[in-house]
């Protein structure tokens, strides 16, 4: 059984779609990443999860309990960052760190210094007298001071420059060998890439894409000029081959040639061995080239 499982979730806010038809599977103790431009329906399958909202239709459930009709046993398993987390600007950090640790049965105070040394944060310091970045880093140490089941992480590292980003999916990894199921929320592809193990890309609500980050590294993408079309693909390929073609000039005979190919490369240059390819060039599709195949419109993040 998933650790965390949706089938069918929806949310309607009258005649507003949040949330429509979205089913993911989350294995326990792995890094999944949950990809979106603001308004796809992120935030809202979070609150869902977490129990703050009742689904229109379908169930979600986390180590089997229904997150809706059992949310107060749910959040006990539930570590969670908010994208927009406010501090008790009065607190020292460590005193914040000591006072929040003891709220939890699996809280450490001395997980959470730890983890604050680890990421340099000055505690001594009173949250009001921190700076952005001081404070993400505080959130985060909150989140992480623990030993949750699921830690929930929404935007864990804006307001963080490169080096501490490095050090949070250090930190995140730690957290994965222990077994810990983490759901990730991010605009910085590259970072989502380089720390996920699956990832799903929500668009208006709906559930683009669910893809495990290892067969995403596995897919390239071809680009040539050709006078002729391709032969079709013999069918052990059918499934790993997709072809598309532009006119790059009316005057001109010969066509933009695009081929996505899916795993092993030999057998696909066999096959294109057979036919006459002018200006190739041949890349490995990223996450990020997919997200913009869903979101061509929106920006994204790369720092």
């Amino acid at each position: 059984m998933p650790f965390v499982e949706t089938q069918n979730l929806s949310k309607h806010f009258g005649a507003i779609t949040a949330l429509n038809d979205c089913s993911i599977e989350i294995p326990q103790g792995t890094i999944f990443g949950l990809l979106g431009p603001n308004g796809a329906g992120k935030s809202t399958f979070i609150r869902l999860l977490m129990g703050m909202m009742k689904p229109t239709s379908g169930t979600a459930t986390i180590a089997g309990l229904n997150c809706h009709r059992e949310s107060l046993q749910v959040r006990e398993k539930i570590s969670y960052l908010p994208g927009d987390v406010r501090l008790d600007r009065h607190y020292k950090g460590r005193d914040l760190l000591r006072v929040m640790t003891s709220i939890r049965k699996d809280g450490s105070f001395q997980q959470a210094t730890d983890i604050a040394d680890f990421l340099a944060l000055d505690l001594s310091r009173r949250v009001r007298s921190m700076s952005t970045g001081m404070r993400q880093k505080l959130a985060l140490t909150l989140a992480l001071a623990n030993q949750a089941p699921l830690i929930i992480l929404d935007e864990p590292t804006s307001n963080l420059d490169p080096t501490v980003r490095q050090q949070v999916i250090e930190l995140l990894q730690r957290r994965k060998q222990t077994g810990q199921t983490i759901l990730f929320s991010s605009h910085i592809l590259d970072e989502v890439e380089s720390v996920c193990d699956q990832v799903a890309i929500l668009k208006d609500g709906q559930l683009a894409m669910t893809e495990k980050v290892s067969n995403i590294r596995l897919t390239h993408r071809l680009h040539a000029r050709t006078p002729q079309r391709l032969p079709p693909p013999p069918k052990n390929l059918e499934k790993q081959i997709r072809v598309s073609y532009s006119k790059l000039d009316s005057n001109d005979d010969q066509e933009q040639i695009i081929i996505e190919i899916k795993g092993d490369l030999q057998p696909a240059f066999e096959w294109l061995s057979r036919v006459t390819l002018k200006n190739v060039s041949i890349e490995p599709i990223r996450l990020r080239s997919l997200y913009e195949q869903i979101h061509s419109n929106h920006e994204i993040s790369s720092s």
